[in-house]
């Protein structure tokens, strides 16, 4: 009798595994027969470049206006698709100082109302600032406490920067760089520069995050250039180190900061000592479309 049951149990559980199976296909065999929803790119990309510096593009030799340019170019032979590029970069603008050309010019507000995508850099020339006021500062110490101190007005200053760019454009993604130490190849020994450096990219970083829509991009491997292991790097630092011990350091530091001493990092322009040269501008921009590529869905594809 125990036998029996078990055998009707069986036959039971199959049957239903069967019928369900069937009406699985069937429903499947539907689904095949809809008509799938086709996915389509825009034809064009209004994209519009805000910023500094790296954004003008200063140092690029092939006059690409920096990554602006090249970015345009990879978009097209990538996607197919036109692309008008506005770009509004400025040499020496700090984040408060580009919100003041947003507000003020009007072609700059018209071109962000119609972008597709919103790329910018800030931040440079606010740490800059914060590191020339200091560069008196008696230890390492004594100058990363007043970055650390300037870190809130940044701060303050990049989210009404953002908030001011969404007051034009609510929908567009923005893509945002962070920043690189122009000052490695020189002072190599003196770690706390690329924490500064770090300190003001996690606020472009954050930023990002919390503006929402929006997307942080890093290009801090600039620092390094061509010096690419850590047994480069450790010969580097020993250098810096014995350079730096027998000389005016806070003198070398203005000089490499306003361009009075030629740098030793290929990926930056020999004619000032802090902007990125066409190798520099060409990884600024691969990462940039690394960044584009995981969000088509923002800026390529119809909604």
């Amino acid at each position: 009798m125990r036998k029996f049951a078990v055998s009707l149990i069986t036959i039971l559980l199959i049957g239903i595994g069967a019928f369900y199976g069937i009406k699985t296909w069937e429903n499947q065999k539907n689904d095949l027969n809809q008509p799938q929803k086709s996915v389509q790119k825009v034809s064009h990309i209004n994209l519009v470049a805000l910023g500094d510096s790296l954004t003008e593009g200063v140092g690029d030799e092939k006059i690409m206006k920096g990554y602006s340019g090249r970015i345009a170019k990879k978009i097209r032979a990538q996607y197919n698709v036109s692309v008008t590029v506005s770009n509004f970069g400025k040499a020496g603008d700090r984040s408060d100082q580009i919100k003041k050309r947003l507000d003020t010019q009007q072609k700059f507000q018209k071109r962000l109302q119609k972008a597709n995508v919103i790329v910018m850099t800030s931040g440079g020339n606010d740490l800059q600032q914060l590191l020339l006021k200091n560069v008196l500062a008696t230890s390492p110490k004594t100058l990363s406490a007043a970055v650390k101190a300037g870190q809130q007005s940044y701060q303050q200053k990049l989210s009404a920067l953002i908030k001011d760019i969404r007051s034009y454009n609510s929908d567009a993604p923005i893509f945002i760089f962070g920043n690189y130490n122009p000052l490695y190849v020189h002072f190599a020994d003196r770690s706390d520069f690329n924490d500064d450096v770090k300190l003001f990219n996690n606020i472009n970083a954050q930023a990002a995050k919390e503006a929402g829509n929006a997307y942080f991009v890093s290009i801090f491997n600039l620092t390094y250039g061509q010096f690419k292991t850590t047994t480069q790097r450790e010969g580097l630092i020993k250098e810096s180190a014995n350079s730096n011990s027998s000389s005016n350091s806070n003198a070398a530091m203005t000089a490499v900061l306003t361009g009075q001493k030629n740098v030793n990092n290929a990926w930056i322009s020999t004619e000032d000592n802090y902007h990125p040269n066409n190798k520099g501008y060409n990884y600024m921009t691969t990462q940039l479309f690394n960044k584009m590529k995981k969000e088509t869905k923002q800026w390529l594809i119809k909604q």
